[in-house]
């Protein structure tokens, strides 16, 4: 174990750091921030120079973003990553390598779940996500659902199946999923309950879903209205699209968060903007599986909260959320034109917009007064990143969407604790997670042929 360098909730001071604060005015410039009980206590124009602190942050050539939001993420497969290449999603659930092992659900037991998830919120944690939500596949009793996110120092959400078992129709026991609230309530992360997708669609199974989401007093994030497929599927069986035939089952008299959203018309968006319900958008994985193009720009301007997320290692292969912001803003204009997605709309998904989406906007989203401490802070003197600047004329937003990398973040402070330090995690040791998921990765798929 690394040394720590956390603040233990002391203050912290970031000195003159060109801030893109997100916040409702948009403001943008030089700002020195204090922070104090790992909460956001002033974001100033002047310098705080003059104010003791245990930790002091220069800022100059530097930029600072709120802490990025993956709203979308599948931990349980990192140890799969790459597996799915060339396949769509339903390719892949058919008798494919993956399909056909069950998806890998024997060869991914408690410990290299627990392993999995902890890289994968490691990888997001060093490239600025402060916040992310676990989409999970597996679910057993006695699994360590908050180990993994003590151990790198990220917050979250995790949203566990209804069912017993995803391959399996049953539902959970009551009891069980009450433990895994409690547990996940207890450590900071924030439950949610996932609905089924479209092929499951019955009206008793979204009943007994909406209701055991309501006695469990969670939201239900769902895959929704992702695949051409899936979209005729709902068609053909119910008339209707899953938005409008979800609406008159009465399923959005809960909050829900709807993943992807690729074939949403008019009338699904205004249903989701009436209900209050939000999208989570993963570009990079919808291109690579040929999902299709969701409709952000139109979801934008009716106020729906658009989020982005990475989704899994075996529909995207990494969680750069740099790369998914640029990847949201130019899958856009090359199907809707130059100006259908501004830089601004871009970093808004990673940040308020997620936080808005999973319904956490009071506390993160934003560099303002009053929120948590959760920050990134991307090195911007960098050779493809300069020059970089704000004034009269402006291209930070855009340096920051179009050209930052994962690997440009230098320092990660979440709820005031300093989780990387110039490039080094703080609360593990990166170069040892890295040789435990390689040995723990050939381990399982040496042996395994791949047509």
């Amino acid at each position: 174990m690394c040394e720590e360098r956390v603040l233990q909730n002391g203050r912290l001071i970031i000195h003159d750091i060109l801030c893109l604060s997100m916040d409702a005015d948009r403001h943008i410039g030089v700002r020195s921030i204090l922070v104090e009980g790992g909460m956001i206590v002033d974001v100033a124009e002047g310098s705080l120079r003059s104010l003791s602190a245990d930790r002091h942050i220069e800022g100059k050539g530097k930029v600072a973003l709120p802490g990025l939001i993956n709203a979308h993420v599948h931990g349980d497969m990192l140890l799969a990553r790459g597996l799915g290449d060339g396949l769509d999603l339903h390719a892949q659930g058919g008798d494919s390598f993956i399909g056909g092992n069950g998806w890998f659900r024997g060869e991914f037991d408690a410990s290299s779940r627990r392993l999995s998830r902890k890289a994968q919120y490691a990888e997001a944690l060093r490239g600025g996500t402060t916040y992310l939500c676990d989409f999970l596949f597996w679910l057993d009793e006695g699994d360590d659902l908050v180990g993994p996110f003590a151990d790198v120092g990220v917050r979250g959400a995790v949203a566990f199946d209804y069912r017993r078992d995803f391959l399996s129709p049953d539902f959970r026991e009551m009891r069980m999923a009450k433990s895994a609230v409690a547990e996940l309530s207890a450590g900071g992360i924030d439950p949610m309950l996932q609905g089924p997708s479209e092929e499951s669609y019955d009206p008793a199974l979204l009943s007994r879903v909406r209701s055991m989401a309501d006695d469990l007093g969670l939201p239900v994030h769902l895959h929704l209205s992702e695949t051409a497929a899936r979209k005729g599927i709902v068609a053909e069986r119910f008339g209707a699209s899953s938005v409008k035939y979800l609406d008159s089952l009465g399923f959005f008299s809960g909050r829900v968060v709807g993943s992807h959203g690729v074939y949403l018309g008019d009338e699904d968006m205004d249903i989701l903007a009436e209900k209050g319900a939000s999208v989570v958008s993963s570009p990079t994985a919808e291109m690579k599986i040929a999902d299709g193009i969701a409709p952000v720009p139109e979801l934008i301007a009716r106020d729906v909260p658009v989020g982005l997320g990475s989704d899994g290692a075996l529909w995207n292969d990494c969680s750069d959320m740099f790369e998914e912001m640029k990847n949201l803003m130019l899958v856009q204009r090359v199907l809707k034109g130059a100006a259908s997605l501004s830089s601004y709309d871009s970093l808004y998904a990673a940040t308020m917009g997620g936080a808005r989406a999973l319904g956490i906007d009071k506390e993160y989203g934003s560099i303002e007064k009053g929120k948590r401490a959760s920050i990134a802070i991307v090195d911007a003197m960098k050779l493809h990143l300069v020059p970089t600047y704000h004034g009269r004329i402006s291209n930070v937003v855009e340096n920051i969407v179009s050209c930052a990398k994962a690997q440009d973040v230098e320092t990660v402070i979440v709820d005031g604790e300093i989780a990387v330090e110039r490039g080094v995690p703080t609360k593990f040791d990166e170069a040892a997670l890295i040789r435990e998921v390689q040995g723990r990765g050939m381990g399982i798929f040496e042996g395994y042929s791949r047509p």
